[in-house]
């Protein structure tokens, strides 16, 4: 045994998904690294959960997800993350674990991020440690070592710090890689305004980001010009949402869709935005990199049918969710423990 959790216990962890409200892709470490990252974004109560025990009889490894993965070792199992969870872990003992969430990955709410956090965070618990000891913040940036450097993806701090921290974060990366994760002094009744304006539709898009997430190999300065605007938006963004004023957010929507598609070919939703537009949305943007997977809306509340039965009509599916003020949960489930009331 490695010191891990007694036999029949199940270990859960749970991180939530974000949006960003601002400066996103400036934590990317081909801008970052040069120029350093500044994003604003905020947990949801949408949730990437991963839940693992020790002990196989067979004495393999299991993995289940989309599809269920075996093997006499980690790294047999074929799936990147979960070996080098398991390395970086040093869990050498047969182990299953199973993942699940609403979301499919590889469409922009960062949940290849949280996946990493709350993986980890089993993983480590397996071995008999507590993932939670250096703060969600160290959990946050040793699934950030997992990813880029064991994994070797081009990915940011963005998504695992503020899925890890949960709630209304300013997170500023410094070109060393230093991370400051603040939370804005924006007020409970300003938060609930805007919750209420914004409307989250899935396309139906997955794709795999790496290439959108890596330095482009043309266009260099055009996008790092982008991305100084961007950076400047979210600037703003986090300006407004402190001083209560919700009503520049469309605004600030609006620009940030403009910079994003400047010079940029015709995108297969530009006609679901359009529409979005002639029915109750006052701005909105397509999340994540490369574009795809969800299309946020601002808008009236009291018009919100109204556009939803606008977007089922494009193809795209509302998603209802709600502000997390919580980040990363652990939880150890003692199966074998007698319910006292029996």
């Amino acid at each position: 045994m490695n010191g891990g959790p007694e036999p029949g216990t199940l270990v859960v962890a749970s991180t939530p998904l974000r949006l960003s409200l601002g400066g996103g892709g400036t934590d990317l470490p081909y801008y970052a690294d040069s120029f350093g990252g500044d994003v604003l974004s905020i947990a949801i109560s949408l949730r990437v959960t991963v839940a693992g025990r020790l002990g196989r009889l067979d004495g393999r490894f299991r993995y289940s997800h989309e599809q269920t993965l075996h093997g006499d070792k980690g790294h047999d199992l074929g799936d990147p993350y979960v070996a080098a969870a398991l390395e970086a872990s040093g869990l050498d003992e047969p182990c299953e674990i199973t993942s699940f969430g609403p979301v499919p990955a590889g469409t922009g709410l960062g949940s290849s991020g949280a996946f990493a956090v709350s993986l980890l965070a089993v993983t480590e618990a397996l071995a008999g440690r507590d993932p939670l000891a250096a703060g969600r913040a160290g959990l946050a940036e040793a699934a950030w070592q997992l990813e880029a450097v064991r994994l070797g993806r081009p990915v940011g701090r963005h998504d695992p710090y503020v899925c890890a921290l949960g709630g209304l974060r300013r997170l500023r990366i410094a070109t060393d890689g230093t991370t400051e994760a603040s939370t804005p002094p924006v007020a409970p009744a300003t938060l609930d305004r805007l919750q209420q304006h914004l409307c989250l539709y899935y396309t139906g898009v997955r794709r795999d980001s790496t290439r959108h997430l890596a330095a482009p190999a043309r266009g260099r300065e055009d996008k790092i010009a982008a991305l100084h605007s961007i950076k400047e938006i979210g600037h703003e963004m986090t300006e407004a949402l402190c001083a209560g004023r919700v009503d520049d957010v469309p605004a600030l929507l609006r620009r940030h869709w403009e910079v994003k598609n400047a010079g940029a070919p015709p995108s297969s939703w530009d006609g679901a935005y359009t529409t979005a537009l002639g029915n109750a949305a006052l701005a909105g943007k397509l999340v994540g990199a490369g574009g795809g997977g969800f299309l946020l809306l601002y808008a009236d509340p009291d018009r919100r049918d109204r556009l939803d039965a606008a977007m089922r009509e494009q193809g795209l599916q509302p998603v209802p969710f709600t502000f997390s003020t919580s980040g990363t949960t652990l939880t150890r489930v003692h199966l074998d423990e007698r319910d006292p009331a029996l």
